[in-house]
């Protein structure tokens, strides 16, 4: 356990640091991704939401404050930094074949409504 959070540490600070430091010139559409909510569960210190993405279903971890105002059905939008193969969540007793740990997630807006204005979640 302590490897664990140990890595997830690391992880978090290079994610960090990679975020802010390109977030200026980042526009929104490098390696952002798209995909809809179809649940969420909540264990320990993160949330897990699988999404459809083209299609697919996917996993994705992040911490509960990155996920405030999303609801199921939201059109989301994230970086996807990390891939796991067979994580195993305790809270959960549940291993995932493919898991996604992300640190920034924000609700992809209609453009029709708000000419492409785009919410951030913090």
């Amino acid at each position: 356990m302590k490897k664990f959070i140990g890595f997830m540490a690391i992880i978090t600070v290079f994610a960090f640091a990679s975020l802010t430091q390109a977030e200026e010139s980042r526009s929104p559409a490098d390696g952002v991704r798209t995909a809809s909510v179809k649940e969420m569960l909540i264990a320990g210190n993160y949330v897990y939401l699988l999404v459809v993405e083209e299609g697919e279903e996917i996993w994705l971890a992040t911490a509960p404050h990155s996920v405030n105002n999303i609801k199921y059905g939201d059109i989301i939008e994230f970086l996807a930094e990390v891939e796991m193969q067979d994580f195993h969540s305790n809270g959960l007793n549940r291993t995932f074949d493919s898991l996604w740990f992300v640190s920034r997630i924000r609700i992809k807006q209609d453009d029709a409504i708000d000419g492409g204005a785009e919410e951030e979640i913090l």
